[in-house]
């Protein structure tokens, strides 16, 4: 996957804006629009995640891409047939500039009610000035700030027009980050559906010695906790890369399959895969020498 690329090359100094910028677009190509399952809908870009929920009552938008990705997602969600003044609801799974950069945006054009869980509420409400890792590492990590309507904390749900999303705190990545679940039906059967968390650990995040913030190990750790007591039929991420978009997209709606997305073993191996980084990281740096005086 490209996107932790950026990341490590701007945090170490080690490539100029234009390459950076150019991996920045990258992440921010169009993509066709599509109905997952449900009223759940693709609105996201080719990496960036993006989801319309659409309810007789309205629409909850869930992430929302970097600052410039606010045109081709609301171009999606009119390619689909909805009407994105009619965004009742905005979340997201962390408050990281390229998943809240269209906030604003949204808010500005639908009216919409931004609820944000806590732990990062002051980072939205900042436009990421407060980020513990990226709050100092320059503009290209900004978004226009959002005033936040809702904080939400674990266990808290979001209901419209017969959807109900409940938001699980999986701190780490961002210390509010969130996980949100919801079971929607289609063609008579029933489905749980995952919007995973972050759990990746950026390139200069500290777990233990001189922490990125207090408690971050722990609440990685319990993260990990929430994510492997989950059972999803629908596997969904703020990364496509994550649950392999294009590839389950490519056989969706095949006659005589089952959807894709359906993908219990994928989200299994998915956190799997998290939780072996985590528990290496956290080992390598409790295994550091103590710096020289």
């Amino acid at each position: 996957m490209r996107f932790p690329i950026l990341v490590v090359a701007v945090l170490a100094g080690g490539v100029g804006g234009a390459a950076s910028a150019a991996d920045v677009a990258d992440w921010n190509k169009p993509v066709e629009p599509f109905r997952i399952v449900g009223p759940v809908h693709y609105v996201g870009t080719n990496e960036l995640g993006a989801y319309l929920v659409a309810t007789p009552a309205g629409h909850i938008l869930i992430d929302g891409g970097i600052p410039a990705s606010a045109p081709l997602i609301e171009a999606s969600i009119r390619a689909l047939g909805f009407d994105p003044k009619q965004i009742r609801v905005l979340l997201t799974t962390q408050a990281h500039f390229d998943h809240v950069g269209s906030l604003a945006h949204f808010q500005r054009l639908s009216g919409g009610r931004v609820e944000v869980m806590d732990g990062d509420v002051a980072s939205v409400e900042s436009g990421g000035a407060t980020d513990y890792l990226f709050g100092s590492a320059g503009p290209r990590f900004r978004f226009d700030p959002v005033k936040v309507g809702r904080t939400l904390h674990d266990g808290d749900t979001v209901a419209l027009g017969g959807v109900t999303l409940t938001a699980r705190r999986t701190p780490g990545h961002t210390p509010g980050s969130t996980t949100w679940l919801t079971t929607v039906e289609d063609g008579g059967r029933k489905y749980r559906v995952v919007f995973a968390g972050s759990t990746s650990i950026n390139p200069g995040t500290r777990l233990v010695g001189k922490p990125s913030y207090p408690g971050i190990a722990e609440d990685f750790a319990h993260s990990f906790e929430v994510l492997e007591s989950l059972t999803p039929d629908v596997f969904l991420a703020a990364h496509t890369g994550f649950f392999a978009m294009e590839e389950k997209r490519a056989r969706l709606g095949r006659p005589g399959t089952e959807n894709p997305f359906v993908d219990l073993a994928g989200y299994r191996a998915h956190v799997a895969e998290k939780k072996r980084t985590f528990d290496e990281e956290i080992a390598r740096q409790r295994a550091e020498r103590p710096a020289t005086p």
